[in-house]
């Protein structure tokens, strides 16, 4: 077995207001651990973001790790509920904004395999 610390899984991406998928730990890897994590707002409004973690089957209000968290107009926020969160092969990262074209993601992971 075998770890890779803080390998970018997300970059640059840009939130809509319907679930969206992240990230889903591909087949080679056993398992994803979140590093770091940074959601920022980047307009002149306040916005929330949610963010669940789909380990297996359906998402539901169960997965949900963030519900709704405000950040304010210009500035970010380090989701710290997501960090060390593990994610095993197949699963997913999910979220979405209230707002579209207005929160970009960038996340890390130590990815096993």
């Amino acid at each position: 077995m075998a770890t890779t610390p803080l390998t970018p899984i997300v970059s640059a991406f840009d939130l809509t207001t319907a679930w969206q998928q992240l990230y889903t730990v591909p087949s080679d890897q056993l398992s994803a651990g979140i590093d770091a994590a940074v959601f920022n707002n980047y307009s002149s409004l306040n916005v929330t973001y949610s963010v669940r973690i789909v380990q297996s089957g359906t998402a539901t209000t169960l997965n949900e790790l963030i519900s709704d968290k405000t950040i304010r107009a210009n500035k970010n926020d380090l989701a710290p509920s997501i960090i060390g969160q593990a994610i095993q092969v197949g699963g997913t990262i999910e979220a979405k904004a209230s707002a579209n074209s207005s929160v970009s993601v960038a996340m890390t992971a130590t990815l096993t395999s």
